[in-house]
């Protein structure tokens, strides 16, 4: 009679044979036990033995036949360990054991086994539990890249007891970074780094020696190249980091690529830049995976936590690996098949999202002909209807990501002899956005008498979305539109609850508290929506407004009735305008 462990459906005896040694193991996974081994004890159930499925198919092979019995095929002196170790403890005396035995290396080593101090067997490790804690227990993450992405990532590693580097070659920022002064506006941010500033964040213009985890987040943008029709991505930035981190890298190291790039990126341009610059061979020396980064602005800290983490690994290990890492961070891993995989997933999210907001933006110029309110049309298409619900519209979509995304993709397609793609359409419309409501402005001005050259603005959201609130102006559809009217208008005044002043006036935009230009300006265009905009006091402001004024409600923040009833104004919404004149 077998004593009875936790571990006693993976256990048989010296004189079963090998069929119920595979009927026992067989069993036991379906009971959720490991696979691939099963454990041989004596009668009361201390450890002599252990047998693996290549031990099962080898003794098959030899023998021809599955009579063959669990005591000629076990491995006699199988590796295990107290099972009081941790662990970490398991990883520090690993070497010896391995050299003890005369294995020089943990290659085919697939299962730990830990006993009781009566060599009963209690637990079995797994070999990617291994390197789940090898990864863990050096806790020394270098994240390249202190833009945005990095940054976040870096503070929420830090937060999490990761011993964490925050590279960029960019002096300005790190000398920022070390006075205690963040650059980055993002809900929570702010308290993580004054808690992990010198504890367990470091920022740092010089890339470490001894990192054991090397995180590429650095910019990808797109940009109008010679010869192309369409914008395309700039990845020499990309490119220096990778040479940079292959002259670091040491064997056992795990390389994380989280920039947004072409299919095909991580495998033909990183790949060959850290083996070249390390002489090191990945999926031998080293790992590497793809993770992208899929987190909103305004939500970055939030959702580093929560959202699943996607993964696709030059090979198995480097996927567990990565997975060893941001299981700290988020419940849900989601690993993938291949590199390209996970790059085409990354692609996917932010492409579509662009596409179907252009869908919206296009309706909404048809829609203006009608004089029709669109975002009120649209919301009686969805009402009740359990399919497919259309976006709203907008005065464009900016951020970084979607403005750029769309285009990489469509480098991709080009690639493979597609014609202009989906990809470029939905940008066009998007981007056609910015002209249209400049367009529209100005022949309202026209209509009531007005020289526009002579007329002042006021653009309320200058970031380019308000919900959930950033500071981030790159790739703003109210800074293009800003642009657009410079040469048309008098003067812009800016306004923004959350966007630094300095980066405003750099765009040629006058910042400006609202109330202290009511009585300045001809125009207010609301171009994005934060909540601060619905807070306000419309009835005063239209009396505080130069008469006739406009209101121009790109995000129908307001209703337009409560607006025209205020006073002698126009209340224009993307589609839609309406008098009190």
């Amino acid at each position: 009679m077998l004593t009875k462990t936790m571990l006693s459906p993976l256990c048989v005896q010296k004189e079963d044979s090998l069929i119920q040694v595979l009927e026992r193991t067989n069993e036991a996974v379906q009971q959720g036990h490991p696979a691939g081994i099963a454990l041989v004890v004596d009668a009361e159930g201390k450890l002599i033995g252990t047998i693996t499925d290549g031990d099962i198919r080898r003794a098959s092979v030899r023998h021809r036949s599955f009579e063959t019995t669990a005591g000629e095929v076990m491995n006699a002196d199988p590796i295990t360990f107290p099972d009081h170790y941790t662990i970490k403890d398991v990883l520090e005396a690993l070497p010896k054991v391995l050299e003890a035995k005369g294995r020089k290396s943990e290659r085919f080593l697939s299962k730990v086994v830990l006993v009781d101090a009566e060599k009963r067997p209690t637990r079995i490790l797994e070999y990617h539990q291994l390197w789940e804690q090898r990864v863990a227990s050096h806790r020394h993450v270098v994240v390249m890249g202190m833009g945005y992405v990095g940054f976040t990532l870096a503070l929420v590693l830090a937060d999490r007891g990761f011993q964490t580097t925050g590279f960029d070659i960019d002096q300005k920022k790190i000398d920022l970074l070390n006075d205690g002064k963040s650059y980055i506006h993002e809900r929570g941010l702010d308290e993580l780094f004054s808690r992990q500033l010198n504890n367990n964040f470091l920022p740092s213009a010089e890339l470490p020696e001894d990192g054991d985890v090397y995180i590429i987040s650095v910019g990808t943008p797109v940009v109008q190249q010679e010869g192309m029709d369409m914008p395309g991505p700039r990845l020499d930035y990309l490119e220096s980091a990778s040479r940079m981190v292959g002259e670091k890298l040491k064997r056992g190291n795990l390389v994380i690529l989280r920039s947004t790039v072409p299919v095909g990126t991580t495998r033909e341009v990183v790949l060959p830049m850290l083996e070249e610059a390390s002489g090191l061979k990945a999926g031998i020396d080293f790992h590497l995976s793809f993770a992208p980064e899929r987190t909103a602005e305004g939500k970055a800290v939030k959702e580093l936590r929560s959202l699943p983490q996607i993964i696709g690994g030059f090979n198995e290990e480097s996927v567990e690996a990565t997975a060893a890492l941001f299981r700290d961070l988020t419940p849900t891993i989601v690993r993938v098949d291949s590199l390209e995989q996970a790059e085409i997933a990354k692609l996917l999210n932010n492409c579509f999202r662009d596409l179907i907001f252009s869908f919206a933006n296009h309706v909404s110029q048809i829609a203006s002909h009608y004089n029709v309110d669109i975002v009120q049309t649209i919301r009686a298409a969805n009402q009740g209807y359990p399919r497919d619900p259309i976006p709203l519209p907008s005065p464009g979509v900016g951020g970084a990501c979607l403005t750029k995304d769309p285009y990489i993709f469509a480098s991709v397609a080009r690639k493979w002899d597609y014609d202009t793609t989906l990809f470029e359409y939905g940008r066009s419309v998007n981007e056609s956005m910015h002209p249209y409501v400049v367009d529209r402005l100005l022949a309202q001005w026209v209509k009531l008498g007005k020289t526009p050259k002579e007329c002042n603005v006021l653009i309320c959201g200058l970031a380019f979305k308000g919900e959930p609130e950033t500071g981030d102006i790159r790739n703003s559809s109210a800074i293009e539109i800003a642009e657009l009217l410079k040469p048309h208008v008098g003067r812009i005044y800016g306004h923004d609850p959350v966007a630094d002043k300095e980066e405003v006036l750099a765009e040629g935009i006058t910042p400006t508290e609202m109330e202290d230009v009511y009585d300045k300006v001809d125009a207010v265009l609301f171009l994005n929506n934060h909540r601060y905009y619905e807070r306000m006091d419309i009835p005063q402001m239209v009396k505080d407004l130069k008469a006739p004024a406009i209101i121009f409600d790109g995000w129908s923040l307001f209703n337009s009735e409560d607006v025209i009833n205020a006073g002698p104004c126009i209340y224009m919404g993307l589609s839609q305008t309406v008098s009190s004149l």
